[in-house]
């Protein structure tokens, strides 16, 4: 299945990155593409698929590098 949307939430903590997949999911009917979300290399996959209960089978979870700090 193609992807429709990709959101962009590396470096978000657990609650924000739940929130805008479900946001995101909202004006996205069901049997339509995936939308993709990358989230950091350190996100708890299990945790974010098991908060969404069954909209999670409407993501694809991609880990992208950790986010860049500015010194």
């Amino acid at each position: 299945m193609q992807r429709s949307l990709t959101l962009d939430c590396n470096g978000l903590p657990h609650a924000p990155t739940v929130l805008r997949i479900k946001q995101a999911l909202v004006g996205n009917k069901a049997g339509s593409r995936r939308v993709g979300v990358l989230v950091g290399a350190d996100c708890d996959h299990a945790r974010i698929t098991g908060s969404l209960g069954k909209l999670a089978s409407r993501i694809e979870l991609l880990s992208g590098p950790a986010p860049k700090t500015l010194d």
